[in-house]
Protein backbone atom coordinates (compact mmCIF):
# COMPACT_ATOMS: atom_id res chain seq x y z
CA UNK A 1 0.00 0.00 0.00
CA UNK A 2 1.71 3.31 -1.26
CA UNK A 3 1.32 6.32 1.45
CA UNK A 4 2.01 8.74 -1.21
CA UNK A 5 -1.02 11.14 -0.59
CA UNK A 6 -1.50 14.36 0.71
CA UNK A 7 -4.15 13.32 2.51
CA UNK A 8 -3.94 10.36 5.21
CA UNK A 9 -6.14 8.19 3.12
CA UNK A 10 -4.06 4.89 3.94
CA UNK A 11 -4.88 5.21 7.69
CA UNK A 12 -8.49 6.83 7.44
CA UNK A 13 -9.40 4.24 4.91
CA UNK A 14 -7.64 1.47 5.87
CA UNK A 15 -6.68 -1.71 3.53
CA UNK A 16 -5.91 -5.29 3.50
CA UNK A 17 -4.28 -7.55 1.41
CA UNK A 18 -1.46 -10.79 0.24
CA UNK A 19 0.94 -10.96 -2.14
CA UNK A 20 3.61 -12.71 -2.41
CA UNK A 21 5.73 -13.65 1.38
CA UNK A 22 3.46 -10.40 2.52
CA UNK A 23 0.60 -9.82 4.21
CA UNK A 24 -0.80 -6.87 5.23
CA UNK A 25 -3.71 -5.55 6.91
CA UNK A 26 -4.37 -1.49 8.09
CA UNK A 27 -7.76 -0.72 10.15
CA UNK A 28 -9.60 2.58 9.49
CA UNK A 29 -9.01 5.47 11.55
CA UNK A 30 -11.07 8.40 12.25
CA UNK A 31 -9.96 11.57 9.95
CA UNK A 32 -10.46 14.15 12.82
CA UNK A 33 -8.17 12.10 15.06
CA UNK A 34 -5.39 11.70 11.97
CA UNK A 35 -5.47 15.81 11.51
CA UNK A 36 -5.34 16.37 15.23
CA UNK A 37 -2.31 13.82 15.26
CA UNK A 38 -0.21 15.83 12.41
CA UNK A 39 -1.29 18.96 14.19
CA UNK A 40 0.53 17.43 17.11
CA UNK A 41 3.81 16.11 14.85
CA UNK A 42 4.20 20.01 13.46
CA UNK A 43 4.13 20.99 17.45
CA UNK A 44 6.31 18.54 18.68
CA UNK A 45 3.89 16.92 21.41
CA UNK A 46 3.06 13.53 21.96
CA UNK A 47 -0.04 12.06 20.52
CA UNK A 48 -2.18 8.62 20.05
CA UNK A 49 -4.12 7.40 16.94
CA UNK A 50 -6.80 4.19 17.91
CA UNK A 51 -8.36 2.39 15.21
CA UNK A 52 -12.20 3.81 14.31
CA UNK A 53 -15.07 1.45 12.68
CA UNK A 54 -18.07 3.03 11.15
CA UNK A 55 -20.44 0.04 12.93
CA UNK A 56 -18.71 1.42 16.26
CA UNK A 57 -18.51 -1.33 19.13
CA UNK A 58 -16.67 -1.68 22.40
CA UNK A 59 -12.65 -1.85 21.47
CA UNK A 60 -9.89 -3.14 24.17
CA UNK A 61 -6.59 -1.10 22.13
CA UNK A 62 -4.53 -2.70 24.51
CA UNK A 63 -2.69 -4.77 22.70
CA UNK A 64 -2.37 -2.43 19.29
CA UNK A 65 0.92 -1.41 19.83
CA UNK A 66 0.80 1.25 17.40
CA UNK A 67 -0.37 -0.56 14.66
CA UNK A 68 1.73 -3.39 14.72
CA UNK A 69 -0.66 -5.72 16.93
CA UNK A 70 -4.24 -6.64 17.57
CA UNK A 71 -7.72 -5.36 19.07
CA UNK A 72 -10.34 -6.67 20.57
CA UNK A 73 -14.06 -5.51 19.85
CA UNK A 74 -17.23 -6.66 21.35
CA UNK A 75 -20.72 -5.74 20.20
CA UNK A 76 -22.35 -3.09 22.37
CA UNK A 77 -25.49 -5.57 24.53
CA UNK A 78 -28.05 -3.83 26.72
CA UNK A 79 -29.87 -5.04 29.37
CA UNK A 80 -33.49 -4.08 28.71
CA UNK A 81 -34.96 -6.10 31.51
CA UNK A 82 -35.00 -9.28 33.16
CA UNK A 83 -35.38 -11.46 29.71
CA UNK A 84 -34.55 -9.04 27.46
CA UNK A 85 -31.35 -8.00 25.84
CA UNK A 86 -30.72 -5.89 22.85
CA UNK A 87 -27.46 -5.44 20.32
CA UNK A 88 -26.98 -1.84 19.28
CA UNK A 89 -23.51 -2.50 17.83
CA UNK A 90 -21.77 -4.68 16.21
CA UNK A 91 -17.81 -5.58 15.92
CA UNK A 92 -16.39 -5.62 12.23
CA UNK A 93 -16.49 -7.03 9.58
CA UNK A 94 -19.77 -8.52 10.52
CA UNK A 95 -23.38 -8.18 9.93
CA UNK A 96 -26.39 -9.01 12.10
CA UNK A 97 -27.25 -11.84 9.68
CA UNK A 98 -23.70 -13.41 10.62
CA UNK A 99 -23.94 -12.00 14.10
CA UNK A 100 -27.86 -13.98 14.30
CA UNK A 101 -26.34 -17.02 13.05
CA UNK A 102 -23.23 -17.03 15.46
CA UNK A 103 -25.53 -17.09 18.36
CA UNK A 104 -27.79 -19.43 16.58
CA UNK A 105 -25.22 -21.72 16.07
CA UNK A 106 -24.16 -21.46 19.75
CA UNK A 107 -27.12 -22.52 20.74
CA UNK A 108 -27.69 -25.55 18.97
CA UNK A 109 -24.31 -26.93 20.57
CA UNK A 110 -25.38 -26.11 24.17
CA UNK A 111 -22.84 -22.89 24.33
CA UNK A 112 -26.19 -20.64 25.64
CA UNK A 113 -29.90 -20.57 26.12
CA UNK A 114 -32.10 -18.42 24.09
CA UNK A 115 -35.42 -18.20 23.63
CA UNK A 116 -35.70 -15.92 20.50
CA UNK A 117 -34.06 -13.90 18.44
CA UNK A 118 -35.24 -11.11 16.63
CA UNK A 119 -33.86 -8.29 13.97
CA UNK A 120 -35.50 -5.16 14.15
CA UNK A 121 -32.78 -3.51 12.56
CA UNK A 122 -33.45 -0.08 9.87
CA UNK A 123 -31.30 2.84 10.18
CA UNK A 124 -29.75 1.85 13.49
CA UNK A 125 -28.58 -1.60 14.49
CA UNK A 126 -31.30 -3.45 17.24
CA UNK A 127 -31.24 -6.84 17.83
CA UNK A 128 -33.04 -8.54 20.37
CA UNK A 129 -32.35 -11.38 22.30
CA UNK A 130 -34.87 -13.29 24.57
CA UNK A 131 -33.80 -15.57 27.65
CA UNK A 132 -36.01 -18.73 28.64
CA UNK A 133 -37.54 -18.41 31.31
CA UNK A 134 -35.97 -18.41 34.80
CA UNK A 135 -32.90 -17.28 33.42
CA UNK A 136 -31.84 -13.63 33.75
CA UNK A 137 -30.77 -12.11 30.68
CA UNK A 138 -27.53 -10.43 31.96
CA UNK A 139 -26.70 -13.98 32.55
CA UNK A 140 -26.10 -14.39 28.90
CA UNK A 141 -23.73 -11.84 28.20
CA UNK A 142 -20.48 -13.44 28.79
CA UNK A 143 -21.63 -16.69 26.49
CA UNK A 144 -22.46 -14.20 23.77
CA UNK A 145 -18.81 -13.01 23.94
CA UNK A 146 -17.29 -16.19 24.75
CA UNK A 147 -19.01 -18.06 22.23
CA UNK A 148 -20.40 -16.08 19.11
CA UNK A 149 -19.71 -13.34 17.00
CA UNK A 150 -20.32 -10.98 19.82
CA UNK A 151 -16.93 -10.69 20.12
CA UNK A 152 -14.09 -10.88 17.43
CA UNK A 153 -10.44 -10.18 17.50
CA UNK A 154 -8.58 -8.00 14.78
CA UNK A 155 -4.55 -8.37 13.84
CA UNK A 156 -2.96 -5.05 11.93
CA UNK A 157 -0.05 -5.29 10.73
CA UNK A 158 1.02 -2.10 8.18
CA UNK A 159 3.20 -2.71 5.64
CA UNK A 160 3.44 0.32 2.82
CA UNK A 161 5.76 0.82 -0.28
CA UNK A 162 8.49 3.05 0.44
CA UNK A 163 11.07 3.97 -2.04
CA UNK A 164 10.02 1.07 -4.39
CA UNK A 165 10.26 -1.21 -1.35
CA UNK A 166 7.75 -3.19 1.25
CA UNK A 167 8.58 -2.19 4.42
CA UNK A 168 6.66 -2.67 7.75
CA UNK A 169 5.90 0.77 9.83
CA UNK A 170 3.89 1.77 13.00
CA UNK A 171 1.27 4.62 12.46
CA UNK A 172 3.05 6.93 13.91
CA UNK A 173 5.70 6.64 11.55
CA UNK A 174 3.29 6.77 9.24
CA UNK A 175 1.96 9.90 10.22
CA UNK A 176 5.50 11.75 10.51
CA UNK A 177 6.18 10.83 6.88
CA UNK A 178 3.28 11.88 5.66
CA UNK A 179 3.52 14.94 7.33
CA UNK A 180 6.63 15.73 6.26
CA UNK A 181 5.79 14.73 3.06
CA UNK A 182 2.44 17.15 3.14
CA UNK A 183 4.89 19.86 4.71
CA UNK A 184 6.96 19.65 1.73
CA UNK A 185 4.04 19.94 -0.95
CA UNK A 186 2.62 23.37 0.59
CA UNK A 187 5.90 24.43 0.77
CA UNK A 188 6.51 23.56 -3.05
CA UNK A 189 3.02 24.73 -3.74
CA UNK A 190 3.75 28.30 -1.43
CA UNK A 191 6.86 28.54 -3.85
CA UNK A 192 5.02 27.68 -6.89
CA UNK A 193 2.45 30.17 -6.27
CA UNK A 194 5.00 33.17 -5.16
CA UNK A 195 6.95 32.43 -8.60
CA UNK A 196 3.47 33.59 -10.61
CA UNK A 197 3.15 36.21 -8.62
CA UNK A 198 6.43 37.38 -9.41
CA UNK A 199 5.46 37.18 -12.68
CA UNK A 200 2.36 39.05 -12.64
CA UNK A 201 3.95 42.01 -10.70
CA UNK A 202 6.39 41.85 -13.36
CA UNK A 203 4.45 42.37 -16.49
CA UNK A 204 1.94 44.71 -14.39
CA UNK A 205 5.30 47.03 -14.03
CA UNK A 206 6.10 46.67 -17.97
CA UNK A 207 2.37 47.50 -18.72
CA UNK A 208 2.68 50.71 -16.48
CA UNK A 209 5.93 51.68 -17.52
CA UNK A 210 4.72 51.48 -21.13
CA UNK A 211 1.66 53.29 -19.95
CA UNK A 212 3.58 56.27 -18.48
CA UNK A 213 6.36 56.89 -21.39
Amino acid sequence: ENIHSKNQLLLMLGTEGIAVGLWAKILPHNFCELLEAQISILRKQSFQVLPDFPAAGLMDASSYNDGKGSIKIRAKIEVKDQSTLHITEIPPATTTESLISSIEDATRKGKLKVRSINDFTAEKIEIEIKSPPGLHAEKLVPALYAFTGCETSVSSRLIVIRDNRPVEMSVSEVLEFNTQQLVDLLRRELELKEQKLLEDLFFKTLVRIFIEN
